[in-house]
């Protein structure tokens, strides 16, 4: 029982300076200031935001030229211009809950805010009041997720050959990316995925971070050259509005670009060979040139360079040129050659030497670019030892010519001087029996005879 009284006594001595604070409250000013909203809610890192809050008096004295003012601290900055102190004016007493002055701030939050709860502070006072008395206010901050395409790793396809295209997906936001989903289509159907659908599915990615998604693709065979568009879509569920984002770009490709040339030797006539020039690449060819550069073992008479236009992909065509082996058979290998028909294999293992011939096939591809090919041409000995032997038969067959027309002026002279003489000798004789005798009763004889 005195243990009961004694800890009865303990509680009224607590409760009677509690409620004599209570009753102190109608003759103070009991100013208050609370956060009533926010936009957006929650604040989103590297964003504006407004802030709403309320300014209440719960006690029974007036509060004249009551000032606000907003306190810069990382993360949150007053946006350029906004006043940071705001005259309230009066708050009465009593003057809360449906009675409270409301006021705005516009806020810029820091780009580089960590996600979580960061306080805002506030001051407040009576104007000409040296008694200052500072507030914080809880501000939950997120980080906007942000995902970027960068990169496509490939920007020109060959029609009809499979390729792996790479696209770089990048998170450029400050909060992680999770449950992405990547797609990618061409509306003319001319590049296409192989092996796999055009969509990947990502789990996550870390802030900083970025994932590659690989396909292989092929462009239509048939296609036209020129630049193609890529529609690219990214996918992600947004925690701030916890709802499905979309983020779509375009991107070119380009289907063309550069071709191929197989060059092979035609044809031989005389000192002008011919080379068959073909596309067997899967792109035309625009204002093709096919060039024979100086080189040693061969000589070109004339120009070295043929044009030939435009070559779509499987045509040919033939350029010629004036060509000939620097490396010939001297009078002396042509008389060997003559006398003993063994020599010509001799013959031929010297100009096996000179029956590599380089020949450059110059064009402009899809692209606009000029290019340059090169090309190692195997000449046959077989069509060399037969333009040889031509050749040396053709001049044998000139100098033997040659001679003969020479000679036969010989012999004809030398026969006209052998028939002179002896008509110059019956002439004497006969003149010595008959003085009236004349040289042309030779030919009247001759005839008569005859």
């Amino acid at each position: 029982m005195k243990k009961i009284s004694i800890a009865l006594f303990i509680l009224c001595f607590i409760m009677i300076p509690t409620s004599s604070a209570f009753t102190d409250i109608s003759d103070a000013k009991v100013v208050s200031i609370s956060l009533v909203n926010q936009d957006p809610d929650p604040a989103i890192a590297g964003y504006v935001m407004e802030i709403y809050l309320g300014i209440e008096n719960r006690g029974g004295e007036t509060a004249n030229d009551l000032m606000v003012e907003f306190v810069p601290e990382y993360p949150f900055t007053l946006v350029t211009d906004e006043p940071a102190v705001q005259n309230i004016g009066t708050m009465k007493s009593y003057q809360y809950d449906d009675y409270m002055k409301i006021i705005t701030y516009t806020i810029k939050v820091d780009s580089d805010a960590s996600a979580g709860s960061h306080d805002l502070k506030v001051r407040y006072y009576e104007f000409g009041d040296s008694t200052v008395i500072e507030k914080s206010i809880t501000i939950d901050v997120k980080n906007r997720e942000m995902a970027e395409i960068i990169q496509i790793d490939k920007t020109n396809l060959v029609p009809g050959k499979q390729s792996g295209l790479t696209f770089t997906v990048n998170n450029v936001g400050k909060a992680p990316l999770r449950d992405l989903t990547f797609s990618w289509i061409n509306e003319d159907k001319v590049i296409l995925p192989v092996g796999s659908d055009n969509t990947k599915y990502i789990k996550n990615i870390d802030i900083g971070e970025s994932v590659d998604l690989d396909y292989q693709v092929i462009a239509d065979p048939n296609a036209d050259p020129g630049l193609y568009e890529l529609k690219l879509y990214l996918t992600y569920d947004d925690p701030i509005t916890y709802e499905e984002k979309e983020i779509s770009t375009i991107a070119g490709v380009n289907v063309g670009g550069g071709t191929d040339f197989e060059v092979a030797f035609s044809d031989n006539s005389g000192t002008e060979t011919s080379f068959s020039i073909a596309n067997i690449g899967s792109n035309p060819a625009y204002s093709v040139s096919v060039i024979v550069p100086r080189q040693n073992g061969w000589e070109i008479s004339g120009s070295n360079s043929v044009i030939i236009g435009n070559l779509n992909k499987g045509d040919y065509t033939v350029a010629s040129f004036n060509l000939r082996s620097i490396q010939q058979m001297t009078d002396l290998q042509i008389q060997n050659v003559q006398a003993d028909s063994k020599q010509i294999p001799g013959q031929r293992s010297a100009i096996q030497e000179s029956n590599s011939l380089i020949v450059q096939i110059a064009y402009t591809d899809t692209m606009g670019e000029r290019k340059v090919i090169e090309k190692d041409v195997t000449l046959t000995p077989q069509n060399i030892d037969s333009d040889m032997v031509a050749g040396i038969s053709k001049k044998r067959d000139l100098e033997q010519q040659s001679a003969l027309g020479t000679y036969k002026w010989y012999i004809a002279g030398f026969i006209i001087l052998i028939i002179g003489v002896v008509l110059y000798k019956k002439y004497k004789r006969r003149k010595l029996v008959d003085p009236q005798f004349q040289i042309k009763d030779i030919f009247h004889e001759l005839k008569k005879n005859s």
